[in-house]
């Protein structure tokens, strides 16, 4: 399965961006507001899920590796294909979505084109027990964020969890994954 594509983005449409990776063109349904924040000519990440039929391969697109962990719970509820979970994820921040399930809300989901009440219902009853907001929030924050140098990191010897560490002592102006694994080198001697 492809979970993750980086490319340029050579066109984008309403919910969709055409990710050019490797001299081969990756069309990805995302959401209309995922869309709008990727613009042509630049670099992207997109956490994909890929979904295989007789007549076609889709990739679906969401910003982060917690949002596709989300996405897969989505798509498990009867009813809710990838298109539907991709526009929900598009629409709430993961941590704003499960508070709202875990609290029994369900008209929240109601925003959603193409969810009405009781399919919302439905998405909150059968969620409800299989979302863990005490999961540590920040650090499946670091790890979506800096999943190039951690794994760099790990790649090296690292433990995980020490590269998840010194991937969290990064200051955010460092971007170039270079510096990243340089400074958190740094950090270690």
């Amino acid at each position: 399965m492809i979970m993750r594509v980086q490319g340029t983005v050579l066109e984008r449409g309403p919910e969709w961006v055409l990710l050019h990776i490797g001299g081969i063109g990756y069309r990805v349904d995302v959401a209309a507001t995922h869309a709008v924040d990727l613009r042509v000519g630049d670099e992207a990440v997109i956490w994909t899920h890929e979904t295989v039929r007789d007549d076609r391969h889709e990739l679906f697109g969401v910003r982060t590796r917690e949002h596709l962990e989300l996405f897969w719970k989505l798509i498990a509820v009867s009813g809710v294909g990838p298109k539907a979970a991709v526009k929900i994820l598009g629409l709430f921040e993961v941590d704003t979505f499960c508070r709202h399930v875990m609290d029994g809300d369900a008209e929240f989901l109601t925003v959603v084109p193409g969810i009405g009440k009781k399919k919302a219902q439905k998405i909150v009853l059968e969620l409800r027990g299989s979302i863990d907001l005490k999961a540590d929030a920040n650090e499946r924050r670091i790890e979506s964020t800096h999943v190039d140098l951690i794994e760099a990191l790990v790649g090296m010897g690292y433990a995980r969890a020490q590269a998840r560490a010194l991937a969290a002592g990064i200051p955010s102006d460092i971007v170039r994954i270079e510096d990243q694994i340089k400074a958190a080198l740094t950090m270690v001697i």
